[in-house]
């Protein structure tokens, strides 16, 4: 059936509203779970960074088969439903268990960070990957689609910016035990009960707004499905997809650009807390958000840059950008070019600096995501099946691949310069060096890896008008 060319102003508004959970549990996680269960309960950084990578393999498996199983499962509700409404209360309550341990010693709390971030990913992919592919059925519109994409990417970070806020201005305030607040273990248990709720609430809302709009999505021909079938499935829904050229391109594009994001969220509280030597309230607060102005204008100009240029010109161009803007004043100032810490110049440079990576590195994110919807309309044309969830579900591992590879390059480099780790442990010059290796070239490297793969992408906004037409042709 011939889906809207527009979608209605409501139902992007209610379908972004679900990247507002996402964006908002994410941050905490990408923020917070290492520095919380590294620096502030002891454990070494290397073993945090192993139970990163075991969550993010156990990832690999279950992405797939929820996605897999969303493109073909039926139900009175529709496909996607059922998964939708799945992940929102047990993600929240998995949420909170993450953040509040209830053992002690480095081995159980190891064991604990395991299974809670397994549980906690699984969950919250109950959700994500089906409402990833409801984004792509909304419309089958070129520019339409990177509309969706920017609502929800507004949302997204719009959710990210309100949990920044939350840390910085209350959470994590100095008191006269901790200086740091971030140090502070006793603020990350309330912390996660609110951004548990935030899920919640956002979720539910979310799937009520632009529920009714997903029976009129068309669905291909879909197969009847049974757990028996399960593995032969997602294999063979795998294979079709890597055999997809312009998505590979993207998909290992994606996979180095998020390990290079990964490390250098990963490792956020450290570059600010020790790196910059900022411990302010202020100072926190103002440099944490700064990425968020940025973010949301990138968003805004997003659907003009696309409508001027090609989608790969975006994403690579934005990539270069975004590189520059994170490595340059890092290593100005390990070579003593940059202002000292606690400085008022350090601070403005700081912003000035976030602001920009908000700006540039957003296009490339919606364009990303845009075009990952065409790549599934050309999957469609060549085997009659729609499989955003297949394709969803490996995007948003790669995604996933900056918490879990990124995190565990951190924490091996971490534990490879010595690093100290506890809320009361001495940090010295050559250690701060050494952070700066780790979030200066390193970072570097793998973006830019990414951005040449991106740019191998040549999936034109010719080809899929005309990839369009034939589908129309098609399905009449």
């Amino acid at each position: 059936m011939n889906l809207p060319e527009k979608v209605p102003f409501s139902v992007k508004a209610y379908y972004g509203l679900g990247q507002f959970s996402v964006g908002s549990f994410g941050i905490m996680s990408r923020l917070c779970l290492f520095f919380f269960y590294s620096q502030v309960l002891g454990i070494s950084p290397a073993l945090v960074g192993f139970a990163t990578a075991v969550a993010t393999v156990f990832d690999a498996i279950t992405d797939p088969i929820i996605g897999s199983i969303s493109d073909n499962f039926k139900s009175k509700y529709g496909r996607r439903l059922p998964f939708l409404f799945a992940g929102t209360l047990p993600t929240s309550i998995s949420i909170f268990l993450l953040f509040n341990p209830l053992v002690t010693g480095d081995a159980a709390l190891f064991y604990w960070l395991v299974f809670f971030s397994c549980l906690t990913n699984f969950l919250s992919t109950l959700f994500v990957i089906p409402y990833f592919a409801v984004g792509a059925e909304i419309t089958e519109n070129y520019d339409e689609r990177a509309s969706v994409v920017a609502f929800r990417n507004f949302f997204y970070f719009f959710g990210q910016a309100f949990v920044i806020y939350l840390a910085y201005g209350y959470f994590f305030l100095p008191s006269e035990e901790f200086t740091n607040g971030q140090l502070n273990p006793a603020v990350y248990g309330p912390f996660s009960v609110v951004v548990a709720m935030l899920f919640l609430v956002t979720s539910v809302i979310s799937i009520f707004g632009f529920k009714n709009h997903i029976p009129n999505n068309y669905r291909g021909n879909m197969e009847s499905f049974s757990f028996s079938k399960i593995f032969l499935t997602i294999f063979r829904d795998i294979f079709e997809a890597l055999s997809n050229y312009s998505f590979r391109m993207l998909f290992f594009g994606n996979v180095f650009l998020t390990i290079s994001a990964g490390i250098s969220f990963t490792l956020e509280l450290y570059a600010l807390t020790f790196f910059w030597g900022l411990s302010g309230e202020l100072s926190l607060l103002l440099v944490g958000l700064a990425f968020y102005p940025g973010a949301f204008l990138g968003v805004f100009l997003s659907n003009y840059l696309i409508q001027a240029f090609e989608k790969r010109n975006v994403m690579v161009w934005g990539i270069i950008l975004w590189i520059l803007f994170i490595v340059v004043p890092i290593i100005l100032s390990m070579n003593g070019l940059f202002p000292a810490s606690g400085t008022a110049t350090l601070i403005v440079l700081l912003i000035i600096s976030k602001i920009i990576q908000g700006l540039v590195i957003i296009p490339p994110d919606v364009a990303f995501n845009a075009a990952m919807a065409d790549t599934a309309d050309q999957q469609e044309l060549v085997n009659s099946k729609r499989q955003e969830g297949i394709f969803f579900a490996s995007a948003y591992f790669s995604i996933k691949a900056s918490y879990g590879i990124g995190a565990a390059i951190a924490g091996v480099a971490l534990t490879i310069i010595g690093w100290p780790t506890g809320s009361e442990a001495e940090i010295t010059d050559l250690n701060i060096f050494n952070l700066g290796i780790i979030l200066g070239p390193v970072v570097a490297v793998f973006g830019l890896i990414g951005g040449f793969i991106y740019s191998k992408y040549d999936l034109t906004r010719e080809k899929h008008e005309q990839i369009r037409s034939q589908l129309k042709e098609k399905r009449s």
